[in-house]
């Protein structure tokens, strides 16, 4: 997929021309309009390609850490950002530009998934190939709706390609309803779509990415039974398994769609702005010169005792025998042989690079020849194969009152633990998981998530020492959306 995404920038216009309805009666022989494009298998494809290209903005991938970590106890801002600085101390306004940038970005991808679903179900092609194209547009507009109702509570469900003819602005659904549009695109998903992806089409949906999807769906609603039965079926497939190595998830040459990619987004690296993950820019330590560009701006930081409250930050909570630690976390000292390996590696300076010493070392790569600006070619992990894994065994241990020792639960939460060099245990609880998902997707955009779906972020954040209470646990609905659809209600508090 990553050699299509040249070629995927190019068709983006014309899906979302698609949903301006007719534009002239006559067309130069150079533009694509409804009436020429959407005819074949081909056609569509294209546009589905097209429909991937909101997850590789910058805005996405590149800045979504700024709602999905720096929240919650793992990150904080590395500065002073009128940004993202208040959405680490929850005085975050209506009027904040990472909110809205998330809120817009996301219904991108959910119109463009529209004008797909739209399109292809009236197009004359073989069933089979319609089901697989409609089975990968609802999956992404699942992925999107999925953060949004977790990010903003209720949010307007909107199902249909833009037109003039029809209602432009829409009411906020209820959580409950957008849940249901949500595990209904990704079942369909799950049931079409292909259990593998090989070549140029690596990295797009498949079976696995949709029931993985749906089983975390299922947990967050918590229908703890479906989740487990769902995620056993990923389990079942026997395509993903865990690396010997966590680090080779995020080293250059073996985090691309290995075993344990369930579903990353896909990015080239020096290509047109946008098409590479910008996610070094913001890691890596300001002042180290890691990137030999000019970025590496230490945006976003781990917590550390240094400046939060000890015992509650992501350096106390992945101890020193934790494989996991020197992949996650630069401390003083640390050396990685392949940040720059041509200079001799990177050692992370004695006296540290940031205000606690300490500095983000995943998607942090170094320099090379496609590596750019804002811009690498390494791909997002979105799911783990290890976070089957974890689904797996938390609905099991729900399901069991909260305490599990059912051998199949303690197999996959074991699985996880022993690969990061810790002992196995005989029995874990609420607290246990959520320490483990903590260790294992350190700034991987799943803390914050996981806090809420946990009912206990108040409390942890306020144990960390930050100041909010429940109507922080969502974020404000845009003003600029408000302010141009009168049908649009705030969340309280804000």
């Amino acid at each position: 997929m990553k050699n299509n995404l040249i070629k995927l920038l190019s068709f983006i216009a014309i899906v979302s021309c698609c949903a301006c309805g007719e534009l002239l009666d006559k067309q130069p022989l150079d533009q694509l309009t409804t009436d020429l494009f959407y005819k074949t298998e081909s056609d569509a494809d294209k546009a589905i390609l097209a429909t991937y290209s909101p997850m590789i903005d910058v805005e996405w991938i590149g800045k979504g850490w700024m709602i999905t970590e720096i929240p919650s106890d793992n990150s904080q801002a590395g500065g002073t950002d009128p940004d993202f600085t208040p959405i680490d101390n929850f005085t975050v306004a209506a009027d904040n530009v990472p909110v809205a940038n998330y809120w817009a970005i996301h219904y991108r991808q959910v119109t463009l998934a529209n004008v797909v679903i739209e399109k292809v179900t009236g197009m004359d092609i073989p069933e089979t190939a319609k089901n697989v194209f409609l089975a990968e547009a609802r999956f992404l507009r699942a992925v999107a709706y999925f953060d949004l109702v977790r990010v903003y509570g209720g949010v307007p469900l909107i199902t249909e390609a833009p037109s003039l003819d029809r209602e432009l602005f829409y009411p906020r659904s209820s959580p409950n309803e957008v849940y249901e549009l949500i595990k209904a695109d990704f079942e369909f998903a799950g049931q079409y779509l292909p259990v593998t992806r090989t070549g140029s089409d690596a990295g797009r949906a498949t079976k696995g990415a949709a029931l993985a999807f749906l089983a975390k769906v299922n947990l967050t609603t918590r229908d703890y039974v479906a989740a487990r039965d769902i995620a056993k079926s990923v389990i079942d497939l026997g395509v993903y398994q865990l690396l010997d190595d966590y680090n080779d998830n995020f080293e250059l040459a073996t985090s691309d769609n290995n075993e344990e990619s369930v579903f990353q987004v896909q990015f080239t690296g020096c290509g047109p702005f946008g098409t590479g993950n910008a996610m070094q820019a913001f890691f890596a330590p300001w002042g180290e010169g890691i990137t030999k560009d000019r970025d590496g701006w230490g945006s976003q930081i781990p917590t550390a005792p240094i400046l939060n409250n000890p015992n509650t930050t992501i350096i106390d909570a992945i101890k020193k025998d934790d494989l996991r630690r020197h992949t996650s976390i630069m401390l003083p000292n640390a050396y990685y042989p392949s940040i720059n390996s041509g200079d001799g590696g990177y050692t992370y300076p004695s006296r540290g690079a940031s205000a606690v010493s300490a500095n983000i070392k995943k998607y942090v790569v170094g320099s090379g020849s496609n590596i750019c600006f804002m811009s690498t070619p390494q791909n997002a992990h979105v799911i783990r194969y290890s976070d089957v894994l974890l689904t797996y065994a938390e609905a099991i241990m729900i399901i069991q009152g909260g305490v599990a020792s059912d051998p199949a639960a303690l197999d996959a939460f074991n699985q996880v633990r022993t690969r990061a060099g810790l002992p196995a245990v005989t029995s874990f609880d609420a607290d246990d998981m959520l320490q483990e998902r903590r260790a294992e997707f350190a700034f991987e955009g799943h803390r914050w998530f996981d806090l809420l779906r946990s009912g206990k972020t108040v409390e942890i954040m306020t144990l960390h020492g930050k100041n909010l209470d429940d109507h922080n646990l969502l974020f404000p609905i845009p003003s600029s959306e408000i302010e141009v659809n009168p049908k649009l209600e705030q969340n309280p508090g804000y």
